[in-house]
């Protein structure tokens, strides 16, 4: 019996190790689902631009403007697709008199290289916010991020200071998301925390939370979760029944850009 027992230790630890290990080195297959564009594919949103983040990295962009703008909006989608995909989704931040910057992660859609850790990622957008701030003051900077680009939207937030931030579907961290699915995975091997709640702990800008009461990918929880942490901070807007995807072409999104600029006019 001893030895049938230390046969089922030693059975049960090789699993968990290898089920920890596949976990470490496919998180960006499980969080990241790219699709890349053929170089001449055209788009109806904006211009196109290559903004370079490193050396021998560039990343795509569209770039929706307006005349005398009065500020601009930096939108940072989902982690589906490319811009060809969320060209309607970034339609839904036009008609404000702002400019709208749709950005693709790297990989995605006509963007360089390859996604490797959240810091990573958070670079990169930082790179992007900095190229806003030679046109715009930072109170005339809006940030936007749906789902997986919520994480990287309150980074910007917590380490800069925009006029607002807006997360639509956001959940509270990767450390949250992975306790949901896989409580026994250790934090140390999560590659890309993304930790919302942390960043907002940080920001000193509005924040706007926008989440479905169905949403059946993030839970809505998380948001009610981040909402209660910084009531002050926070201003959360529900959307009764509705599902991830919903989220994103929600009338209450426009309603707030709205609000928003005329309390700020």
């Amino acid at each position: 019996m001893k030895k049938f027992l230390k046969i089922l230790v030693v059975l049960i630890g090789s699993i968990y190790m290898v089920g920890c290990g596949f976990l470490y080195v496919s998180q960006e297959d499980i969080l990241f689902r790219p699709e890349e564009l053929h170089p001449n594919t055209t788009f109806r949103f904006g211009q196109e631009l290559m903004i370079p983040v490193e050396d021998d990295v560039s990343l795509h962009a569209l770039y929706h403007q307006v005349p005398n703008p009065r500020g601009v909006i930096l939108y940072l989608h989902g982690n589906r697709g490319n811009a060809r995909w969320c060209q309607r989704q970034a339609e839904m931040f036009t008609g404000f008199n702002h400019n709208v910057l749709l950005l693709d992660y790297r990989g995605y859609g006509k963007s360089e290289g390859e996604i490797s850790s959240g810091a990573q990622l958070n670079r990169d957008v930082q790179v992007v916010y900095d190229l806003l701030k030679k046109s715009f003051r930072e109170s005339q900077i809006i940030v936007a991020g749906y789902s997986i680009g919520t994480g990287m939207a309150s980074y910007l937030a917590a380490y800069n200071d925009p006029a607002h931030l807006m997360l639509i579907s956001p959940y509270e961290s990767m450390f949250d998301m992975k306790d949901r699915y896989f409580p026994f995975i250790p934090d140390f091997l999560i590659k890309f925390p993304l930790n919302n709640k942390k960043h907002l702990s940080m920001t000193e800008s509005p924040v706007t939370i926008i989440h479905g009461t169905g949403d059946e990918v993030i839970p809505y929880e998380a948001s009610v979760n981040l909402k209660n942490a910084f009531p002050e901070k926070v201003d959360l807007v529900t959307l009764r029944g509705a599902g991830h995807r919903r989220s994103i072409f929600s009338d209450e999104i426009r309603e707030v850009l709205s609000d928003f600029s005329t309390s700020s006019k």
